[in-house]
């Protein structure tokens, strides 16, 4: 994804204004993807009696295999969102995970954002260096957004992108992502299904223009 994460605007918190980090937001389906594939780690790591003795749940075997392999979720990340606002998707494999959400309210633009256990954040939205490698072979080192919501899980690290279009135009089949923190890697994963996850984005966002 080429150039997916530019230097966020100045004086600027992004969408944080309306269903973001510094807003009120008892509708959290990140909350809730995030204590999901906690949940599946801990039970990851129980003992093998234990464990095949949950696997005889067809439920969970399906969410089992699905924090292994990976996989997309899509959904509108707001507080009774308009048509075509905040379109997200999702994708998490293991305890990574990796959010496109698109434009909405007053937020013309959109962010690509990563999630998971080792990366730390405050739930005051701070500025950050941040180095993000790919697998097709770009590296960029812009500033990002970092924060915790209050009842998530995970801490994220947040890239903003000038329009959601830039971003769809670069989604790949497949596509890794390294991100670093002062030379340090505090979260890596890759995606399969990017295109098929593309086109779930423009048919959600498509709803914003025709509203």
């Amino acid at each position: 994804m080429n150039d997916i994460a530019a230097t966020p605007p100045q004086n600027q918190n992004g969408p944080y204004d309306d269903g973001g980090p510094a807003g009120e937001r008892p509708r959290d389906p990140m909350a809730q993807a995030m204590a999901d594939i906690s949940g599946i780690g801990e039970a990851s790591s129980a003992f093998s009696g234990e464990l095949q003795q949950r696997m005889k749940d067809p439920k969970f075997k399906a969410a089992y295999d699905r924090y292994h392999n990976g996989g997309w979720d899509f959904f509108q990340d707001s507080n009774n969102p308009k048509p075509g606002e905040y379109c997200s998707a999702l994708y998490t494999k293991g305890e990574a995970m990796v959010r496109i959400s698109g434009p909405g309210s007053g937020y013309d633009g959109a962010l690509l954002t990563f999630s998971g256990p080792n990366i730390t954040g405050s739930p005051e939205v701070k500025k950050l260096k941040v180095t993000l490698d790919q697998s097709d072979g770009t590296s960029q080192s812009v500033q990002a957004f970092n924060y915790q919501l209050p009842g998530e899980a995970y801490a994220s690290i947040a890239f903003a992108m000038p329009t959601i279009e830039a971003g769809l135009a670069e989604m790949k089949e497949t596509l890794g992502f390294d991100v670093l923190v002062n030379g340090k890697s505090v979260l890596k994963i890759d995606w399969h299904d990017g295109l098929a996850a593309r086109k779930q984005l423009e048919s959600c966002l498509s709803k914003r223009k025709a509203s």
